[in-house]
């Protein structure tokens, strides 16, 4: 990743804490150099045009996701227990960034050059990491042997459905009761205690008959 002046990081570092709450069509330029306590000027200086500063916004979260994802990888020492670290990892990163997640979602369905873009470049990049762990738990016999897309159909939405799903009521939610409600179900559904155990039962699910209960 190229290296970044401190005013570029700071810019990046304010406009990751306002998409907590906004999304990136809804980002405003004037907020984020605000919170960054950087000239207007300076912003425009440094990214020249609104799309290439939320470029630099999503490849920054993307590589911190990235490194932590092949770190946690890395030190597990099992096919299978790679696949669940890798699996964790995802998942609480769409949980931890499900504002972000769905405005990528939604621009990409608008067809967003930018963020298509962003999604081509970096999003086969864990998929591939992914995809070659199935494979080869499949190999020895901790998965059963099912072609590839149908696991990932069945696997994926345990891992970051709720997340995105409960990002898109977050979304709509208006009244202080609703509010009230989905606090209370982010604690029961997107906890990493939560998000374990879907993980666990999605990989016993998926467990060869052959290689018995994991």
């Amino acid at each position: 990743m190229p290296r970044v002046s401190d005013a570029d990081q700071r810019l990046i570092e304010a406009a990751q804490k306002i998409l907590k709450k906004s999304s990136l069509s809804r980002m405003n330029i004037r907020q984020v150099a605000t919170k960054a306590g950087v000239n207007l000027g300076m912003f425009h200086y440094h990214f020249k045009t609104k799309d290439m500063f939320i470029r630099a916004v999503m490849q920054d979260v993307y590589e911190k996701f990235f490194k932590n994802f092949s770190l946690r990888i890395e030190e597990a020492d099992t096919p299978l227990e790679k696949l669940r670290q890798a699996l964790l990892t995802l998942g609480m990163f769409v949980r931890d960034h499900r504002k972000l997640v769905l405005s990528i979602i939604e621009d990409v369905l608008d067809g967003n050059k930018e963020v298509l873009l962003f999604v081509r470049k970096n999003g086969e990049r864990h998929a591939r990491i992914l995809w070659d762990l199935v494979g080869q738990c499949q190999k020895e016999g901790l998965i059963e042997k099912m072609p590839r897309p149908q696991v990932f159909a069945f696997m994926m939405p345990a891992v970051v459905g709720s997340a995105v799903l409960m990002g898109g009521v977050e979304n709509v939610a208006s009244s202080l009761f609703e509010r009230g409600v989905l606090k209370g179900a982010e604690v029961l559904i997107l906890s990493d205690s939560a998000l374990r155990k879907r993980v666990d039962m999605a990989l016993e699910a998926l467990a060869s008959r052959k290689g018995g209960k994991r």
